[in-house]
């Protein structure tokens, strides 16, 4: 109607408020005759409209439509329209712009609330506690406990409670039980250092954000030193020496520290300095994860993608590997994490970029091309390695800044 209104002159636009209220009762209003001083009962002008003159005795309510930045909502007998609100106030967007009907209607943007007359952020549902609501302009996030099978991590106004993973239908066997706030850990997760089939298995724990942010165990100084000296040298609860003497059998030299670096973390996650750096990690992995899974992926596509990559290519037979024992939103994220294995060293969103212009080059699918860009940008922006590397070696020259609690309970 709005859209309709502004097209018209205004005589067709009386012309079709007339005919689109012949049939309705109009609102009145009583008005003096200034000539006669005789009360007489006027039709009240529509929405979108004004008084021009009132009625008389001999001819009716004369109406105009309201001119540009005002507006009338409801039937009334004023001379004119109300201004429209000028601007949206702070953290505000405009959901509807001012018509000759409506006012300008403001909202919160995204992820805020309206509390009195204020936008405040919505709430973050704390580990143990997943969203069962989500927040919307109006209204807060509603937060409810984690029922048991279920659990949440991380802190977050988006994400709900997730479920624990079930072992056994990986062929696994339970090595801890899942709470509120932590996963079910399976028996291979337990010896996530058996480096000898991980890039392969589809139930192996793929982090590319891990592997970004940790990249400087490829460099000085942590590739120089021993893994038996780092587990010694990390501040907080010690790494259980016959994991470290598991990781010197089974994995290679930079693939010991990025695992002494995984177990140290999870049983030190509970100090304040390595809270921002698992909530980090966390969160780009949720988000890599999200945009990875494209489905009707073929084999063509992941081959292509494969081959457009720098460095060490992936066989075919490997990529073949992946598709069969993989759910297909896993392929990319898995294949990544193959080629991230035989190309140590090598920055993903820089590898990812160049491989962009590869595909475009080769015509590939868009799709393929839109999840890649994403990732690369998700990827680029959490790989602040230095500032990473910076804080663990602190940490280890520094140990004071942990809770001085050295072992396991």
């Amino acid at each position: 109607m709005s859209n309709l209104a502004s097209s018209l002159t205004p005589s067709l636009l009386l012309f079709a408020v007339s005919f689109a209220w012949a049939y309705h009762e109009i609102p009145k209003y009583q008005h003096q005759d200034p000539l006669t001083s005789e009360i007489l009962l006027c039709d009240q002008c529509p929405p979108g409209t004004a008084v021009e003159r009132h009625c008389t005795a001999m001819e009716p309510t004369v109406c105009v439509p309201c001119p540009e930045k005002r507006f009338a909502e409801q039937w009334h007998w004023g001379d004119s329209c109300q201004h429209c609100t000028s601007v949206c106030k702070e953290r505000q967007i405009v959901r509807r712009e001012c018509n000759s009907t409506h006012n300008r209607v403001c909202e919160c943007k995204p992820g805020y609330h309206l509390v009195v007359e204020f936008c405040v952020r919505h709430t973050a549902c704390r580990p143990g506690f997943g969203v069962a609501v989500q927040g919307t302009p109006d209204g807060d996030t509603v937060c409810e406990r984690c029922p048991p099978g279920y659990f949440s991590s991380t802190s977050s106004s988006t994400e709900p409670c997730v479920p624990h993973r079930d072992c056994s239908q990986l062929g696994l066997k339970t090595f801890r039980s899942g709470t509120a706030t932590q996963d079910t850990l399976c028996e291979t997760d337990s010896k996530e250092f058996d480096c000898s089939h991980q890039h392969i298995e589809c139930n192996t724990d793929i982090t590319l954000c891990e592997e970004a942010i940790f990249q400087f165990v490829a460099s000085p100084p942590l590739a120089s030193i021993s893994v038996e000296r780092l587990s010694e040298s990390l501040p907080g609860r010690k790494v259980d020496w016959k994991n470290v003497e598991r990781l010197k059998k089974s994995c290679s030299p930079q693939q010991q520290t990025l695992h002494l670096l995984r177990l140290w973390r999870e049983q030190n996650k509970d100090q304040d300095k390595l809270n921002s750096i698992i909530q980090g990690v966390n969160h780009c992995e949720r988000k890599v994860s999200r945009c990875a899974s494209i489905k009707n992926l073929t084999l063509e596509d992941l081959l292509m993608l494969m081959d457009s990559l720098a460095g060490e290519k992936v066989s075919e037979e490997d990529v073949r590997a992946v598709v069969r024992s993989c759910p297909s939103q896993r392929y990319i994220l898995q294949l990544l994490h193959l080629w991230k294995v035989q190309n140590r060293g090598q920055d993903l969103a820089k590898a990812l970029a160049q491989s962009l212009r590869k595909l475009r080059s080769k015509g590939a699918r868009r799709p393929l091309l839109k999840t890649l860009k994403r990732m690369s940008r998700i990827i680029s922006a959490s790989s602040m390695h230095r500032m990473y590397e910076k804080m663990i070696v602190s940490m280890i020259q520094d140990g004071t800044c942990f809770k001085t609690k050295p072992y396991n309970d």
